[in-house]
């Protein structure tokens, strides 16, 4: 029984650092932008940072998936490499089918992956909501601006 839990926590915070330096790249890059994004503020002008950003946060977790799928697929928990993506796919994201399941002693790293997919993707959806805010700040800041300077401000 310590030996799955010991797998599973192992997993998880290496999942975690993958994530952790995956958002820390991209916030690196982010506050790179932010100048230029308030210099020239137009929202369709900005769509490919936010088609960016949603690339990257899911080249993070399909990272993260094959992490766990290829420690499936390499202990031979899963009768092959496909089994393992889709049982990882499904534990990560929690859908949970279970047409395929982990032999039972392995069983809590399945649910382990769930833990740390419902965690990861929530920072992940965190990120983008802030990313996503700021540029609302940056908008209603331009809006009473330009009402400042038609007279309409308080």
């Amino acid at each position: 029984m310590l030996e799955p839990i010991t797998v599973a926590i192992f997993l998880a915070f290496l999942s975690a650092l993958i994530h952790a330096m995956g958002l820390l790249g991209l916030l690196y890059w982010q506050t790179r932008q932010w100048p230029k994004i308030e210099a020239d503020f137009r929202p369709r002008r900005n769509l490919p940072v936010f088609l960016f950003l949603f690339g990257v946060i899911l080249a993070l977790h399909l990272t993260e998936i094959g992490l766990w799928a290829g420690v499936y697929a390499w202990r031979h928990w899963l009768t092959d490499w496909g089994s393992s993506l889709y049982f990882s796919a499904a534990s990560y994201s929690t859908t949970g089918y279970g047409d395929v399941v982990l032999p039972r002693v392995w069983r809590l790293v399945g649910v382990m992956e769930s833990i740390t997919g419902v965690l990861l993707l929530g920072w992940s959806a965190a990120f983008f909501f802030t990313v996503v805010h700021r540029f609302f700040e940056i908008r209603i800041r331009l809006w009473q601006r330009e009402g400042d300077r038609a007279g309409l401000g308080s």
